[in-house]
């Protein structure tokens, strides 16, 4: 099976990978495995989530976290009720957000862990949408993912027809995503990249990958950059067991903690 869309991934691993350990992340300290059929499971909550919420076709969804399972559930979920996933680096400043979030017309913002709220919060009273903020993370007077994944839940059997439709009729050429350049020659661009964009390299490497389902790979890199993003797709793809890193210096040990493979590096 050839994936076309970047959701036919979630195909491939049902009918190919029925794994206990897709997607794995730390929580209190010990690795949180996610199989296959709960990354589907959640992926499709997500989307329901969001068209019960009023959010239309070509809406534009912002993530602003680490790499956490909780990313692709996201990500997945977002385009599978036809929307455009904006994901963002957690790591700039209030106006770069401010200029970000109003330059990408997002109508609702997803935020990981509370130093990174406390980076974007600054922004949030200038943003001429006024999107709706979730937080993976619980924090005061902000709505949180455990009410974004009830919200779906309770509404899973009203939407779930809706997004197989949206699915079903998604073009390979439809925008999927828009990933924001750094700035550093002037104001961020946000750069629109397909579904086909993607699939087209992720489905290459995964032919040319000397490693397959049987291995874990352990990603650092940020997942809202195009680099780490393929890399990601083309191993889900393979089937291979994606382990997310707490931080830049435990990577030494949970590469032995995890016996992984592999993994993606750029120069420091």
């Amino acid at each position: 099976m050839k994936v076309l869309r970047i959701f036919d991934i979630l195909d491939i691993l049902k009918e190919k990978y029925r794994k206990n350990d897709i997607l794995c992340g730390k929580q209190g300290g010990k690795w949180r495995k996610w199989s296959v059929d709960e990354y589907i499971e959640m992926s499709h909550t997500i989307a329901c989530a969001l068209l019960e919420l009023g959010f239309q076709k070509g809406d534009k969804i912002v993530t602003i976290m680490n790499n956490r399972p909780e990313w692709n559930f996201m990500d997945m979920g977002i385009m599978m009720a036809g929307m455009v996933h904006v994901p963002v680096y957690p790591s700039l400043n209030a106006d770069d957000y401010r200029y970000i979030l109003n330059h990408s017309d997002a109508k609702c913002i997803v935020i990981g862990i509370e130093s990174i709220y406390r980076r974007v919060a600054p922004a949030i009273p200038d943003l001429e949408l006024h999107p709706m903020i979730f937080t993976i993370d619980k924090i005061a007077n902000e709505r949180n993912w455990d009410e974004l994944l009830q919200i779906g839940r309770d509404n899973y059997e009203k939407w779930i027809p809706k997004v197989e439709e949206i699915k079903a009729n998604t073009d390979p050429d439809e925008v999927a995503t828009i990933i924001y350049t750094s700035g550093t020659t002037g104001l961020p661009k946000g750069v629109m990249l397909s579904h086909k964009n993607f699939m087209t390299n992720a489905y290459t490497l995964s032919t040319m990958q000397v490693n397959d389902h049987t291995g874990n790979i352990l990603s650092f890199l940020p997942l809202c950059h195009v680099y780490e993003r393929v890399i990601n797709y083309h191993y889900q793809i393979l089937g291979a067991s994606l382990y997310y890193a707490a931080g830049l210096n435990t990577i030494a040990k949970d590469l032995k903690d995890i016996h992984a493979v592999g993994f993606c590096a750029v120069p420091r």
